[in-house]
């Protein structure tokens, strides 16, 4: 039995080791991108029919993440995808501008250090986040029509963090090939040009670390 004049000492230690085995669990963050839009020429496109689809299909798949939190950003397609899991699981969407990658990332490590997230967000905005979690090894690429790629984000206590990429449906394929990839990222330039000439200068489509807020 433990002596009464130790037991604040004793009880101090035990709060310290929970503390710091709490500390000690891995971040997780599921980035995702929003589901299929109506419209590929007005940057504030909702979501298409098959778009919602999707956002309640993804339901099961991201509540067997028992995430504590849902962040989607400031346009309103992300919101719709996340809507549904959100709805099931009683959280509420925390809104976070597009053009702010970095500092969602600071918030997530942050306030939910130990903890899963579930971010939605832009194809080409995605990387920043990733990069910004503290992903130092290849980032996958997304060409602008993929919509049914997970990123899983770990972040470590110690060690390095990593990045898994995982198909949302059809868990038999494999990752894009190297000779698929490149062809995508050559022929993006030639899509966007007919956009341009249309005068759809809002929708912008480049590499994976491309400038903040395009899209």
């Amino acid at each position: 039995m433990i002596p009464s004049r130790l037991r604040p000492a004793v009880l101090f230690a035990c709060l310290l080791a929970l503390a710091m085995g709490l500390g000690a669990q891995d971040t997780t963050v599921v980035l995702l991108r929003h589901a299929e839009r109506q419209s590929l020429l007005d940057g504030n496109s909702l979501l298409s029919e098959a778009g919602l689809r999707r956002a309640r299909t993804l339901v099961p798949l991201l509540e067997a993440f028992r995430p504590a939190a849902l962040y989607a950003s400031d346009l309103e397609r992300t919101q719709q995808t996340l809507t549904p899991v959100a709805a099931k699981l009683g959280l509420k969407l925390l809104i976070r501008p597009r053009g702010g990658s970095e500092a969602l990332a600071a918030e997530i490590l942050r306030e939910h250090r130990g903890q899963t997230v579930v971010v939605c967000w832009h194809h080409d905005l995605m990387a920043r986040v990733a990069r910004a979690l503290g992903v130092k090894g290849p980032v996958p690429y997304l060409s602008f029509d993929s919509y049914d790629w997970l990123w899983i984000v770990r972040v470590p206590a110690r060690g390095e963090v990593t990045l898994e990429e995982r198909l949302q449906s059809a868990p038999g394929a494999g990752p894009v090939s190297q000779g698929m990839e490149n062809l995508l990222r050559r022929a993006e330039p030639v899509v966007l040009g007919f956009f341009e000439e249309g005068q759809a200068a809002q929708f912008r489509v480049g590499e994976v670390d491309v400038a903040e807020g395009r899209r």
